[in-house]
C-alpha cells in the first residue's frame, strides 16, 4: 500500500493534459498544438510529459528535424480513453447543469 507522500510526488492526470494530447495528436506538432491551445510550447511539452510519466510509456515519436510528433501504439489507446473521458466530464457538466435548473 502506497504512503501518503508517494502518492503526493506522484504527477495528477487532469483534463488539461487529456485536451493538450487531443490536440498534439490531431496538429502532429507542439507549436501548433501550442498555438491552437493559446499556450506556450513548454507547455505543451509540460503535458505531455507528465501523461508519459503517469502511465509509463511514450505517446509519441518525435522527428527532430521535420518537428512533427507521431502516436505510438500507447498514445494511440491513451488518445482514445482521452476521448471519453473527455465527452464523459462533458456530459457529466450537462447532466448536472441539468439538474440544477430542475431543482431550483
Amino acid at each position: 500500500m502506497e504512503s501518503l507522500d508517494e502518492r503526493a510526488s506522484q504527477p495528477v492526470l487532469d483534463t488539461k493534459q487529456l485536451r493538450t494530447l487531443c490536440v498534439m495528436a490531431r496538429t502532429n506538432n507542439f507549436t501548433r498544438a501550442a498555438k491552437e491551445l493559446g499556450c506556450c510550447q513548454s507547455t505543451v511539452t509540460t503535458h505531455i510529459q507528465l501523461l508519459e510519466r503517469i502511465f509509463g510509456y511514450s505517446l509519441f515519436e518525435r522527428n527532430r528535424f521535420s518537428k512533427t510528433v507521431i502516436l505510438t501504439e500507447a498514445g494511440k489507446l491513451a488518445l482514445d480513453y482521452a476521448h471519453r473521458f473527455l465527452a464523459l466530464v462533458d456530459e457529466a457538466k450537462v447532466a448536472i447543469s441539468e439538474s440544477g435548473r430542475v431543482s431550483q
